[in-house]
């Protein structure tokens, strides 16, 4: 593909009236101020336009012959070609537009740089928009297994999650359902192991059909109480160690989720052991994680409660032993 220019040389034949007449038709023809039509005639020669159009050419040609003008066209051949990325014109290769003389080294600088800060902007709140899978609006069956998956195998970066979240039913519904499958599968154990040491006949006096429905009435219940009584004490323990900056709502979350140890209960006999141990460090994690605390302030808030309710235990048993002998004394000095 050739590119033509179109160079103006100037008067065909030189005289003050034909000066004038091609002046004024500089300024008819192609719409040019006075000052500007003199600045042409002045610059001579000079190219007035680049095209890859041959129609364009002889119009052009026949403007200037017209008002007396004399011009010259030069073809060039042009190798590859390229698109104006700020007008769309299609040129050959170069650094800078021919029909709307923009650079176009700087135009595409330019556009790198917007990509480069969209692609980080996309990715930061891409990340602040990750939430549990539980809390995606996906399946529900799918959702539950992600989550738990999540939850039991990699519990910082889940927690991470859970804690840029907001509200409680979604957590308060998983940690019930969790509840409800981990008591479940425990009861079932210990129905079938007590089965194999109560006789048949001491056996019929047990109503197990009334307990089960009498549990499975009255254990969603339960478990929402513990969720939220126990959210309670753990979140005030964390204020007693100086690790509670981000409200009730962000314990609540962390407890509810760590109730997925509970499906440990599914395995027989060390199942139990297992899950309310790994509670525990579920409960250290999600805290950590949910206040951005250090682990011995999660540690110490988790562990409190059960340190003084020991501690409340051992006094109650010591306490018998000390006022005994007190007594004794006391009633052989009358």
């Amino acid at each position: 593909m050739a590119l033509y220019k179109i160079i103006f040389l100037g008067l065909t034949v030189a005289g003050p009236e034909e000066e004038i007449r091609l002046r004024q038709g500089l300024q008819k023809k192609f719409n040019l101020s006075p000052e500007r039509a003199e600045s042409l005639l002045q610059r001579v020669p000079i190219v007035v336009k680049k095209t890859e159009s041959k129609e364009e050419v002889a119009r052009y040609v026949r403007a200037f012959e017209e008002i007396g003008a004399r011009v010259r066209v030069e073809e060039q051949h042009t190798g590859p070609m390229m698109t104006c990325p700020q007008c769309g014109f299609e040129q050959p290769e170069g650094d800078e537009c021919i029909k709307c003389g923009i650079v176009i080294s700087k135009i595409r600088q330019f556009e790198e740089m917007a990509r480069a800060y969209e692609g980080q902007v996309r990715e930061i709140s891409t990340e602040e928009r990750i939430l549990p899978p539980w809390e995606s609006g996906a399946g529900l069956i799918g959702s539950y297994l992600k989550t738990t998956k999540e939850a039991l195998f990699s519990p910082p970066s889940f927690f991470k999650k859970v804690a840029k979240g907001r509200g409680y039913g979604f957590p308060l519904l998983y940690g019930v359902i969790t509840g409800i499958i981990g008591f479940g599968f425990s009861f079932l154990w210990q129905w079938l192991f007590l089965s194999q040491m109560i006789p048949a006949p001491i056996r019929s006096f047990f109503p197990y059909e009334f307990y089960f429905a009498f549990l499975l009435i009255v254990l969603p219940f339960g478990l929402a109480f513990s969720l939220l009584v126990g959210s309670a004490i753990t979140h005030l323990c964390l204020m007693i160690v100086g690790g509670s900056k981000n409200g009730y709502e962000a314990t609540f979350r962390a407890i509810s989720y760590s109730y997925c140890a509970h499906l440990f209960n599914l395995l027989p006999i060390i199942g139990n052991l297992i899950g309310s141990i790994y509670m525990i460090v579920l409960f250290i994690i999600g805290i950590r994680e949910g206040y951005e605390t250090s682990t011995g302030k999660a540690a110490l808030a988790v562990l409190l409660p059960p340190i003084v309710a020991i501690l409340l235990v051992g006094l109650a048993i010591l306490i018998p032993f000390f006022i005994g002998p007190v007594r004794f004394f006391g009633g052989v000095g009358v």
